[in-house]
């Protein structure tokens, strides 16, 4: 199956019908041509078409015994080689001499019965003399008058019977017929350019020969072609786009004679051509061959690094050929989404290999020119390739900067995956390592992650119109859970034991079993890419979200940021999740705070005293919320959030999940030393007295509907009380944090007494709402309230609620 990078190529292999039409072509004229086209079905028609074929057949052979000896015909079928080749010189010297007085009807009777007599004959030795023969008059033909029509019938005719005896059963046949093609191709270039994707896939089939003559035939036969074209393309008489589809096809075969010799021709096309056209379409076939480096035959894996060795110092040219329009176009987004493609390759050193690539595309394209080599990439390690990745010290932008700079999104999913992969090389591969640094896949992923944020830094205003994109990869990252992760592609082994270093033995793709330690790695892997998504979380927050769409932004990872909890990642990722949590929600200046209420309208609801509070008044509500965090200083209201978003988000997930309520106090404690505590506790009470209303209300409306039901009532009663368990429980976590921790020293202070002293003035009349507000949260946990009426002074209170305490329910 091809990816769907060759999507883009569907017109230009669809339109592939060279091979085809050519084929049947020179078919038709290997046989004497002249098939009956679109004829009526009279049979007698059709006896009379058969006739005048066999006479038109006595005459070329009449014709053609008049012009060649019967001595040099019979020595053409010889067992002998030299009698053999003594007579094709013969015919050679022939067909020059008809050349010469413009009888190319005759040369064209001599190829014909050449074909029909000999190439097509039941001896073998007389294919052997009629393959030769036609070598020998295709360089007869060489100084004929191009301008002659009957030129191009004649050329035709050799290369479809040649090409014809190159599929012969016999291997010595298909040997001759190889050197043969060799010298037709020498001798009439504008032949084989002419028909390149014939002689490709006939090539094809004679690099995979089983004789050993036929493949070394086949190997000079590929360098003469290689010259040829190259040469035409360089001279404009071929193009270089012509080729892609075909390259495009055989380059994700499993074959591996066709896996080679697409490589060998992609090397000499990238090496040989002027201007390197074949970039343009590069990653049409870049997967194919990041995926021969983990070809079991070790020549294809060398071909393979050997090609990639030498393209990538090309795409780190700064140069006019990015430039022009009329050029070469490198189309790096997508040759960074064929890397990203790859790096889930199971192989670890392939995936080594995508990031070695990506690492310099990115630090030489959009890298800091002003920053040192050494700061980024540790130039001892990386050998030879450093050399060609500096990063131009350039004032303006390249195109190529701006491809790379566009395909950013698509970059970051394959940072992602990589960031925890800690391979770092493979044992034996001394061919492979020397064109990688001695670096893990970890170092070069924290590289490109580093020179991407420093990027986006320096410029954030010209990521806007890509923020989509990095939003959609970053949710792909923290909305997969880690039960729900795959688990990462480790070094493997192959499970059959009598595989050999070579590819040869019993072997199959796919199998394999992972090496020990894949889970712990998954861990590992796991934190370290959650962590870097995280980081990006605030650097996209803070350089390239304008003020106007932050709080949209927060929206849209509020949830999957909580809902990591769920899966109990380590500490490392909780805090971080909660720092992320507190940068995003905190507005910024001169954005208008969600709820924010007047303190003269919070004032007008008091009557005067701190403790009297008329008794229509909702302690819960946002306005009274308002009044109470007014207590803060404005260094402190500075780290408020814009919405309680975040606290309903975890009010709900741990109503969904009670497990993590053992947990629920070192969250509390975290999020006390990013945010006021005030600000926190007020938030969870007001939450949780939400969610309560709601389930009240969600139950007066099941039991109503239930009618006389009263399997549905008890059911709904028994979840209810599960409900009111579990905010007795949350409650509790809260109380443990307040009167334990150091974290909550600044609320337990503003607290004490705050209720039980008779103090005057605004301050202690905002303690005292605050108060009022935990209060109503605390009072679903008996011992949760009984501590804060103690606490606050409010022993009244505290009086009053243990006498009403029903003894049975102590």
């Amino acid at each position: 199956v091809l990816p769907d990078v060759l999507m883009t190529m569907r017109q230009k292999i669809e339109s592939l019908t060279l091979f085809d039409s050519d084929m049947i072509r020179l078919a038709q004229m290997g046989t004497g041509g002249g098939s009956a086209v679109g004829g009526g079905s009279d049979p007698m028609s059709g006896y009379y078409d058969e006739e005048d074929a066999r006479e038109s057949k006595e005459q070329l052979r009449r014709s053609f015994q008049q012009s060649i000896s019967a001595a040099v015909l019979v020595s053409l079928a010889h067992k002998r080689y030299e009698r053999r080749r003594l007579a094709a010189m013969e015919i050679e010297k022939v067909v020059r001499s008809l050349v010469q007085q413009g009888e190319l009807d005759r040369v064209r009777a001599i190829l014909l019965l050449l074909s029909d007599d000999y190439v097509r004959s039941t001896s073998e030795d007389a294919r052997k003399g009629g393959v030769v023969a036609l070598a020998a008059s295709a360089i007869g033909l060489k100084k004929a008058d191009e301008t002659s029509p009957e030129l191009s019938e004649c050329r035709d005719l050799i290369l479809a019977s040649v090409v014809h005896a190159c599929q012969d059963h016999s291997q010595r046949v298909r040997y001759y017929a190889t050197e043969s093609l060799f010298n037709v191709v020498k001798v009439l270039p504008s032949l084989a350019v002419q028909h390149f994707f014939i002689l490709f896939e006939i090539l094809r089939s004679l690099y995979a020969d089983v004789d050993l003559d036929v493949r070394s035939g086949a190997e000079l036969l590929d360098k003469k072609l290689k010259e040829v074209i190259v040469g035409a393309i360089n001279a404009g008489q071929f193009t270089a786009d012509a080729c892609v589809p075909l390259f495009a096809r055989f380059v994700y075969m499993k074959n591996k004679p066709t896996k080679r010799l697409t490589l060998t021709w992609l090397q000499e096309f990238v090496e040989k051509l002027v201007g390197a056209p074949i970039l343009e379409f590069l990653h049409l076939f870049l997967g194919g061959v990041f995926a021969m480096v983990a070809d079991p035959n070790q020549s294809i894996r060398d071909l393979a690094l050997t090609f990639l060795q030498s393209v990538l110092p090309k795409l780190l040219e700064n140069n006019e050929d990015f430039e022009d329009g009329s050029t070469t176009m490198v189309d790096f987004d997508k040759i960074l989404q064929s890397l990203v493609t790859t790096m889930e390759h199971p192989d670890p050193f392939v995936r080594k290999v995508a990031m070695f690539w990506m690492t310099r595309i990115v630090y030489f394209h959009i890298g800091d020119p002003t920053q040192a080599d050494d700061e980024v990439i540790a130039e001892k390690n990386v050998g030879e390739a450093d050399s060609a990745i500096r990063p131009a010290a350039t004032q303006s932008l390249t195109a190529a900067s701006i491809s790379v700079r566009n395909s950013l999104p698509h970059v970051l999913p394959g940072i992602l995956l990589s960031i925890g992969d800690t391979f770092h090389g493979r044992h034996g591969t001394s061919s492979k390592g020397a064109i990688l640094p001695d670096q893990t896949t970890h170092a070069l992923a924290e590289q490109t992650n580093a020179a991407l944020q420093d990027a986006v830094r320096r410029d954030g205003a010209s990521y806007v119109s890509h923020l989509d994109g990095f939003i959609v990869a970053l949710h792909e990252e923290l909305d997969t859970g880690v039960a729900g992760r795959y688990p990462p592609a480790v070094d493997r082994r192959p499970y059959r034991l009598d595989v050999k270093s070579d590819g040869s033995g019993i072997e199959s793709t796919g199998w394999f079993r992972a090496s020990s330690g894949t889970y712990e790695d998954r861990d590992d892997a796991t934190m370290m890419s959650r962590l870097c998504a995280l980081e990006w979380v605030i650097v996209l927050y803070d350089y390239v979200v304008p003020d106007s769409l932050k709080a949209e932004y927060a929206c849209e990872f509020i949830p999957p940021i909580i809902h990591q909890l769920v899966y109990e990642p380590p500490e490392m990722i909780v805090f971080k999740s909660f720092e992320v949590l507190a940068k995003i929600t905190v507005p910024v200046k001169g954005e208008k705070e969600a709820g924010d209420s007047s303190p003269g309208k919070v004032d007008a609801e008091v009557n005067g005293e701190a403790n009297v509070i008329s008794p229509d008044f909702d302690p819960m509500s946002d306005t009274s919320a308002a009044f109470a965090l007014d207590v803060l200083d404005s260094s402190q209201s500075n780290f408020k959030s814009r919405n309680r978003q975040v606290f309903s988000c975890l009010v709900h997930l741990h109503s969904q999940n009670h497990h993590l309520l053992s947990k629920l106090s070192t969250v509390i404690e975290f999020m006390c030393t990013l945010q006021p505590p005030e600000f926190v506790f007020v938030s969870f009470a007001l939450e949780l007295d939400r969610y309560v209303m709601r389930r009240v209300e969600r139950r007066n409306g099941t039991i109503a509907s239930a009618g006389f039901n009263e399997r549905k009532i008890r059911r709904e009663n028994a979840a209810f009380a599960r409900d009111l368990e579990f905010v007795s429980s949350f409650v509790q976590q809260m109380n443990n944090v307040l009167l334990n921790s150091a974290e909550t020293l600044q609320l337990r202070d503003l607290l004490k007494n705050c209720i039980g002293l008779s103090e005057k003035g605004s301050r202690s009349e905002r303690k005292a709402r605050l108060f009022h507000i935990l209060i109503h949260a605390f009072a679903h946990n008996l011992v949760a309230t009984l501590s804060l009426c103690l606490w606050g002074g409010a022993y009244l209170t505290a009086s009053t609620f243990l006498h009403q305490i029903d003894p049975f329910d102590v």
